[in-house]
């Protein structure tokens, strides 16, 4: 079970909601030159031994951006000049930081959602690609062996099959240059964002089906209504389906938003109330129950479990 969340906040959040989750995640985008040593040592202090990293290769746009700013090319730093090496050094040294840190266990979910709009790295599948294997390549070079990669695609909802899977596909690198498939999944709710844990079980099916790699849903979160049943929802999914390897619960704030008509976003686990945390303990549960799950990804559940 994983949460984004910072190491130092750890403490805070788990006395509210009753979990500790095994895994942290952050959001780290490249123009900010920040380094993942922070983050580590702060999970480290607090005993967590995984952390996931969603590394953007891009200059975040302002709040409130359109999905078309939001997704416009940005010279300088594109899939292909990336691949050609130009930012080699600041790759480098970020591998170089995860080394530091051999104990915890490091999952890179690299230029995520590369299937939809509204990141600049969707544009070209093939250099998308080109810029994945070089990316993991220099990871490779210097043996960073606790860094695993994860291509995590949005599950495309509300899109038709027949259109969803090529496109998806298209930007696949390869099995020898991924350990682990992600899949965001978040009910935004509203007119045309609503979708029940059913109607997005078939498109996570395909995902594992194709790919043949443990499943980590990334980025999770519901909107505030029916937010229970939702929640008590995914945790018997999760509870059945013994490929999917982690939940990365996440209330953190969504560009999506911006251009869609979304329910109620802006809620939190930690100050709801005991119903809606009860729920969430099932999922945490559901979540370390999950069979051949690697130590570092399961988390501690109050009420003696």
């Amino acid at each position: 079970m994983g949460v984004a969340l910072p190491g130092n906040a750890l403490q805070t959040w788990s006395a509210a909601t009753d979990v500790r989750p095994g895994m942290l995640m952050s959001f780290e985008q490249w123009y900010n030159a920040q380094m993942p040593g922070e983050k580590l040592a702060e999970a480290q202090a607090v005993g967590i031994h995984a952390e996931m990293f969603t590394w953007e290769p891009w200059k975040p746009k302002p709040d409130g951006a359109s999905v078309a700013q939001q997704g416009a090319v940005q010279p300088g730093i594109t899939d292909r000049e990336i691949a050609d090496g130009r930012w080699d050094g600041y790759i480098t040294k970020w591998a170089k930081d995860v080394a530091r840190y051999p104990n915890i266990k490091v999952y890179i979910r690299f230029a995520h959602e590369m299937n939809g709009t509204w990141y600049p790295w969707n544009h070209h599948p093939r250099a998308y690609i080109a810029m994945w294997r070089h990316v993991v390549g220099i990871f490779r070079t210097l043996h960073v062996n606790n860094a695993k990669f994860v291509w995590s695609a949005s599950a495309g909802m509300g899109i038709h099959r027949a259109r969803w899977e090529p496109h998806m596909r298209s930007y696949w690198p390869g099995s020898a240059y991924v350990n682990v498939v992600g899949a965001t999944v978040i009910n935004f709710g509203g007119p045309r964002h609503t979708h029940s844990v059913s109607q997005c079980e078939p498109r996570l099916a395909i995902m594992h089906r194709l790919y043949h790699k443990p499943v980590m849903l990334t980025e999770v979160d519901t909107q505030y209504k029916g937010r229970v049943g939702w929640i008590r929802d995914l945790a018997a999914y999760v509870g059945r389906t013994r490929w999917i390897k982690a939940v990365v619960w996440s209330q953190l704030f969504s560009r999506g938003q911006h251009d869609m008509q979304t329910g109620y976003m802006g809620w939190q686990i930690a100050g709801d109330s005991v119903q809606v945390k009860q729920a969430f303990r099932q999922l945490a549960r559901a979540a370390v129950r999950v069979p051949s799950s690697p130590g570092s990804l399961t988390a501690s559940v109050g009420g003696g479990s």
